[in-house]
């Protein structure tokens, strides 16, 4: 009975942060929703809080869950005297068991203790995984970083292209003036120059693929809806030349059936003139 009592506020605290959100009372966001086949539901709501509060969300759910399991606890154990647990015993227990840490020296006694001590210890992961994932969010370059550092990275890349380039012409050069003054290909000056022009080449593949990996890592969104507005663009050029050049191709057919008919006719007109 008390877990379907906690279990039931915590199921009327999700309904209230539910309702209470500008997401369900905004009629526009609704429309939206309708339209894309988006539910606006306890799940969504979670997920854009988390979205634009990552920090204040974890905060109010470590307290939350450090009140409620406290005062759980405190609930379900009981002293020897028959006498409810003090509740700074069940905030320290709540603090071993929600950090996996267990030093032992306080211990859930009842089933309903144990039961509450395995709910925190889920729930202590969940925070620590959900913990884990703020940060990598925090971590990770926004969209206009992104943009800037990879401008560095393609200006760094043209620049050490236009070097690696200056480079091949440089020793092809060396290369064709020990030709032209008959200098044995084995050679140790003439092998290392051409060992030189071969690596310069391969760096400026390298530098190719580097370029096209940033790029494709580089193509968000935003890029892929202006591709595909470009090809929307380019295809209904395309089909109205097509259109047109079909057409032409009628006329075209059109003047050969009068050339043909004028032929025809002329050719008539010759045989009964004989």
């Amino acid at each position: 009975l008390f877990l379907k009592i906690v279990f039931a506020r915590l199921y009327l605290l999700c309904r209230v942060i539910l309702y209470h959100s500008h997401l369900v009372h905004d009629a526009a966001s609704q429309s939206i929703g309708y339209l894309s086949t988006v539910s606006f539901d306890f799940q969504f709501v979670i997920k854009t809080y988390l979205k634009q509060y990552p920090v204040r969300c974890l905060l109010i759910w470590c307290t939350l869950l450090f009140f409620i399991g406290s005062w759980s606890l405190h609930a379900c154990e009981y002293k020897p005297t028959h006498e409810h647990a003090p509740f700074t015993d069940g905030m320290w227990l709540f603090s071993t068991v929600f950090t996996t840490v267990g030093y032992s020296n306080v211990t859930p006694s009842s089933h309903c203790g144990r039961v509450m001590c395995g709910l925190i210890n889920v729930f202590g992961l969940l925070t620590a995984a959900l913990c884990v994932a703020i940060i990598i969010q925090q971590l990770v370059l926004s969209r206009c970083e992104n943009y800037v550092h990879t401008f560095v990275l393609n200006t760094e890349l043209v620049k050490e292209h236009k070097n690696q380039a200056a480079n091949v012409i440089k020793f092809a050069w060396k290369l064709w003036f020990w030709k032209k003054r008959n200098t044995p290909l084995s050679s140790m000056r003439y092998l290392q120059t051409q060992r030189k022009l071969f690596r310069s080449i391969g760096i400026i593949h390298q530098i190719k693929n580097e370029q096209q990996h940033l790029s494709v890592d580089n193509n968000g969104l935003p890029e892929i809806a202006t591709i595909e507005r470009s090809t929307n663009v380019n295809t209904d050029e395309t089909l109205r030349k097509m259109q047109n050049l079909k057409l032409k191709v009628n006329k075209i057919g059109e003047h050969l059936t009068n050339v043909n008919y004028a032929l025809n006719n002329s050719e008539n007109v010759f045989y009964l003139s004989l």
